[in-house]
């Protein structure tokens, strides 16, 4: 017969079968209830077996109207010795579908016995050899069957109980209507069956002692529906002070098919069902609690009619998904993991679709989908679903892995995640398995596509293959034997401390922020990280991300009106905030700068369209090396939405605007200049919508052309270079005429950047072209006082550059119009040759040399923030500049080599060593020599520099902030030596709010509430300074002026605190004493020379 979905969790342990042991023993135990009789059980390689306990009542019968659908009552003592030699009778279920089941399991022949109302019992197995004053764990086991199905007499705990020396419990409770139908109010609560487990657990408090067990170590366990039993106990009010540790294996409370708000429909559909009147929820209830037994078991039948656990304000308080989210949670140790193939045979074979076993198609995949996501409104996640699992589902074979996969994934792997961090979350000693071994005797009845099925742990963990009573068509190997021993070690161990390891068991580390788990085989146990995460993420993040993201956008999509013509931009939600922002996504800002006129000149205005443009694709990058920024996103730990393509079309913005701005808001914007040397980078690389929610504003990210492209000159008119720079200047101008449409305000633009970003940032503020364009700027981690970036002479590159490119240079008109015939791969390839492209002082853009401006004061001295990070060159930088295996040290002769890339005339050796002794000295420690080599490479490009600038801007009269971050990402810390502090664009993680943004940029890993409050403050700073150009404002740590006084913001993961005269002693080395050493050094020279 046939099974429905949601009976997929319905019957899904192993079956133990116990028959009658020869009475070898007819052990005897007195309880302040009575006394019981019950038998000795041998054990397989034990010399002692167990005292098993059969049938033992926790509660009183609940039969009757009374007591039926109610809440269990203390079981009543007895006269005389109860027999507790025979199985109890199973509570009341379909005893046919339940031999269906097992009869799939094939090569076991269980007793099952009849099903009664009076079903409120428990077995007991405890050591025959435990002394008289005995005070053993206690493992109470907490059934499967999908609330619906199963017994304790399904199992036997006599292996477990000899193996670990331990008392072991099975515990029966209420299944289907009788357990869970509930009104939702007082007339007919509901979740009985879990009030059941509850009774049972106070009664092994008080009577437990009597078996040799103590009530002061008790640890729940359970599988499936048990295993979810075990996960609710833990947010139950009601549990507190009943056990001590828990156990969840194949079930968890995550799974949010079994939690209902709303008992309600149920009800009513079960109330038809039975003939029930329905016209008041007394009425129900009254009616239901005298419908005869057979009536009951026939309504049962109906596999869509499983009662739902509910929120009942008694058992459970709140939804699972509040609780875990509140912490409020039993932080008592707790073990939880899968088998690694949950829905490879059994319950994938339940949904009766025909011959799936050779494979499936793509319709069946999302028909059974619809078990689960029954709303038509589910067509969307179904889909979603079904491509991250299947693809395009051409290979059938490749379908079938990936539906059995994808169901398990949503039953038992992604609910038993997300409940394992809740408990790692809140203090818990938590730790997590993957078993991956399934039984010999069933590998040879399923294909051989089948790994780990659900319930394959059981035979393991109860120790089939030394019980006498449990009877396999086929003996265990010797290898089973071992890893049932296994698991029964770390279950008992786990039982006893807290811990599964102890002497002679595989290490199993805690389940931590690295997300340890032990994955279990026949052969081995090995410890490993990150649990499906890919799947995971998706499940958890994307997934429910992407299905907003439709929401929003069949709900609102966003429309602007330029005067070039109208955009259709797309809703994108951030964390933390109500309302989101509207994103519009490759605007293009000038004609596209492609063809021999176009190419390496100054940009040209956009002309307008007709109709609507689409505004919601990432546009093409400027023309790089793609690759490099693949590596660079997975490095930085960021997963990108996309990564386009290249083109020389590339001259587009992408704005980000809050959705629930003022029809007539005149908002600041905020216009980001990417860095990347001036060779990498695009818009699509970073992603406005937190800043833009959280502060209030409009941002801005720009493109510019890059590379040869955007800074190879002739030096004169045929091909004046700096276009890169000219095509941000075009972007500030559409941003005056434009922003307005997008609720932005023309006169208060802030321009900021990093890296060669902050570079541009600087240069813009020298340049005559800039007036009237922006009235705030931010320069982070690069500015103009990088002498390696600006050059007096670009004939050298444009001669290197015609050379490779094999253009003719008899003039430098040939040169230009050759190059500006080359194919983009030519140019793309030329740029992967390392080239040291500079901008230059053009009498255009920039009229003199930097310093020179600097020393006459001619800059736009609009209020200026810059800054950099503590060990700029501590990484990333470090790594491209030095040899290989450097983080373990290095000698003085590789930092010589290394500064000869900054310092490559020869003349320069001079320069070179007095660097080296100033931040090296002797050279001895090669650990410190790295040390000193970090902090030079970061003083040399960014820090010194950033002084320089904050200097000059300070003197013309600007009003200037200068910060030094000192936070490293967490998730970046984990990928990089300890050593290791803030490197270079570490802080933009924080300025963009990458732990809020949802939709195109992500971090590969959660923020700590600490980061993310970094963040907030970051944000806040620089919003503040956008809007009033002071970064200071409520709850924030005061930022002072950078004046005489030389003060500056540390700005750390727990504080900003004021300090004064940043690197002042290597500030004075190099601005100073260097210049006086080399004067000193080139006089003696000619001294000697004369």
């Amino acid at each position: 017969m046939k099974f429905s979905g949601k009976q997929t969790l319905l019957i899904v342990a192993a079956v133990f079968f116990l028959c009658v042991a020869a009475d070898l023993h007819a052990p005897e135990v007195h309880t302040e209830l009575g006394s019981l009789r019950g038998q000795y059980v041998s054990v397989k390689g034990k010399e002692t077996g167990v005292h098993a306990y059969l049938g033992v009542p926790f509660a009183k019968p609940p039969v009757g109207p009374a007591l039926r659908l109610a809440a269990p009552q203390p079981v009543e003592g007895w006269e005389g010795v109860k027999d507790a030699t025979q199985q109890p009778p199973m509570c009341v279920q379909h005893k046919q579908q339940v031999l269906d089941i097992l009869e799939r399991f094939g090569g076991m022949f269980p007793d099952v016995p009849d099903v009664s109302e009076d079903c409120l019992y428990l077995n007991i197995y405890t050591p025959a050899n435990r002394a008289h004053d005995a005070k053993l764990p206690v493992m109470v086991w907490i059934h499967g069957g999908g609330f619906a199905f199963e017994s304790a007499s399904m199992y036997d705990g006599s292996a477990l109980a000899a193996y670990q020396d331990v008392v072991v419990v099975l515990i029966q409770y209420r299944l289907g209507l009788l357990g869970f139908l509930s009104t939702g109010d007082q007339h007919m609560p509901g979740n009985v069956g879990l009030l059941d487990q509850v009774q049972a657990l106070r009664w092994i408090q008080q009577h437990i002692h009597n078996f040799g067990g103590d009530p002061g170590l008790v640890t729940v366990f359970g599988e499936s529906a048990g295993g979810i039993s075990v996960s609710l106990l833990l947010l139950s009010p009601l549990s507190h002070g009943l056990f001590h540790r828990a156990i969840a294996e194949s079930g968890t409370a995550a799974m949010d098919a079994y939690v209902s708000n709303n008992p309600l429909p149920m009800m009513q559909i079960v109330a038809n069902a039975s003939g029930c009147n329905h016209e008041s929820t007394e009425k129900i209830a009254d009616c239901f609690r005298r419908l005869d037994i057979d009536s009951i078991v026939t309504i049962g039948k109906d596999v869509y009619l499983i009662p739902s656990i509910n929120v009942d304000g008694h058992f459970l308080t709140k939804p699972v998904e509040e609780l875990f989210r509140e912490h409020e949670v039993l932080t008592v140790p707790f073990m939880t993991g899968v088998n690694d193939d949950e829905a490879g045979w059994i319950l994938a074979d339940i949904f009766g679709l025909q011959n799936w076993t050779e494979g499936m198609d793509r319709e069946q995949i999302t028909k059974t989908l619809s078990v689960f996501f029954p709303d038509p409104k589910h067509a969307v996640p179904i889909d979603l679903i079904t491509d991250e699992y299947i693809g395009t589902g051409e290979d059938r074979v490749k379908n079938r892995d990936g539906f059995t996969e994808m169901v398990g994934d949503i039953l038992f792997t992604i609910p038993a995640i997300k409940t394992v961090n809740a408990h790692r979350d809140v203090g818990a000693d938590v730790y997590m398995y993957e078993y991956q071994h399934p039984p010999k005797f069933l590998q040879k009845k399923r294909p051989n596509f089948v790994g780990a099925d659900h319930g394959d742990e059981l035979f393991t963990v109860f120790g089939c293959c030394f019980s006498a009573h449990v009877k396999l068509s086929d003996p265990c190997t010797e290898e089973e034997e071992e890893l049932s021993k296994t698991m029964m070690s770390y279950w008992g161990n786990f039982a006893r401390t807290g811990s599964p390891n102890g002497d002679g068991l595989a290490h199993w580390p805690q389940y931590g922020a690295g997300e340890d788990y032990l994955a279990i085989g026949l052969k081995q146990q090995v410890t490993r990280q990150h649990l499906k995460k890919n799947r995971f993420v998706f499940m958890t993040q994307t997934l429910p991300e992407k299905i907003k993201q439709h929401e929003e956008k069949t709900e609102r999509t966003p429309e602007v009106h330029t005067e070039l013509g109208r955009l259709r931009g797309q809703y994108v939600s951030v964390k933390g905030k109500e309302t989101g922002v509207h994103a519009y996504l490759g605007v293009p800002f000038a004609k596209p700068p492609v063809g021999p006129a176009l190419r390496l000149a100054a940009p040209q205005p956009v002309e307008g369209w007709e109709g609507v443009k689409d505004a919601t694709q990432q546009p093409p990058m400027c023309a790089q090396n793609r690759q490099i920024v693949v590596d660079l996103s997975n490095e930085l730990g960021v997963v990108l939405q996309v990564i386009p393509d290249i083109s020389e079309d590339c001259l587009y913005l992408n704005i980000y605007t809050p959705a629930n701005r003022a029809h007539d808001a005149k908002l600041p914007v905020m216009v980001w200049i990417h860095g990347g040397g001036f060779t990498l980078g695009s818009a699509s690389m970073f992603d406005g919508s937190a800043l833009a929610a959280y502060q209030d504003v409009v941002v801005v990210l720009i493109q510019y052309r890059l590379g040869i492209l955007g800074f190879l000159s002739t030096g004169d008119q045929h091909m004046p270079g700096n276009v890169g720079l000219l095509d941000q200047v075009q972007a500030l101008r559409w941003i005056q005429q434009h922003i307005h449409s997008f609720g932005g305000d023309p006169g208060l633009v802030t321009i900021f950047g990093e890296s060669a970003g902050g570079v541009s940032v600087s240069l813009l503020l020298l340049s005559p072209l800039s007036h009237g364009l922006f009235h705030r700027a931010i320069a982070e981690s690069g500015t103009a006082a990088m002498d390696a970036i600006v050059s007096n002479d670009p004939l050298i590159l444009m001669q290197i550059v015609a050379n490779v490119s094999g253009c003719s240079h008899d003039s430098t008109k040939k040169i230009a119009d050759c190059i500006r015939n080359l194919d983009t791969d030519t140019i793309v390839t030329i740029g992967k040759e390392n080239l040291k492209l500079s901008l230059h002082v053009d009498g255009h853009f920039l009229t003199k040399p930097v310093e020179e401006l600097f020393r006459e004061h001619e800059l736009l001295t609009v209020p200026f923030m810059t800054g950099v990070n503590d060990d700029e060159g501590g990484w990333t930088l470090a790594g491209f500049f030095a040899p290989p295996n450097w983080t373990e040290g290095m000698d003085r002769e590789h930092i010589a080599n290394m500064l000869s890339m900054l310092f490559s005339d020869p003349k320069h050796v001079a320069i070179r060593d007095l660097i080296i002794d100033e931040y090296i000295g002797t050279g001895d420690n090669h650990v410190k020599n790295r040390d000193g080599f970090t902090e030079l490479l970061g003083d040399i490009l960014f820090t010194v520099p950033a002084i320089k600038t904050a200097n000059a801007h300070r003197d013309a009269g600007a009003a200037v902030y200068l910060y030094e971050y000192q936070h490293p990402p967490r998730h970046l810390q984990k990928k990089r030596p300890s050593f290791v502090g803030t490197d270079h664009a570490d802080e933009l993680f924080t300025v963009f709010g990458f732990c809020f943004t949802t939709t195109h940029v992500k971090l590969s890993d959660s923020c700590t509430e600490e980061e993310e409050e970094l963040s907030k403050t970051m944000m806040s700073y620089w919003g503040n300074f956008a809007r009033t150009g002071s970064p200071n404002g409520d709850g924030l740590a005061h930022w002072p002026q950078y004046g005489a006084g030389e003060d500056y913001l540390a700005i750390g993961l727990k504080q900003q605190v004021t300090r004064q005269h940043l690197k002042k002693s290597r500030f004075v080395f190099m601005t100073q004493m260097l210049p006086e050493m080399i004067r000193q050094h080139m006089e003696k020279m000619e001294r000697s020379e004369l």
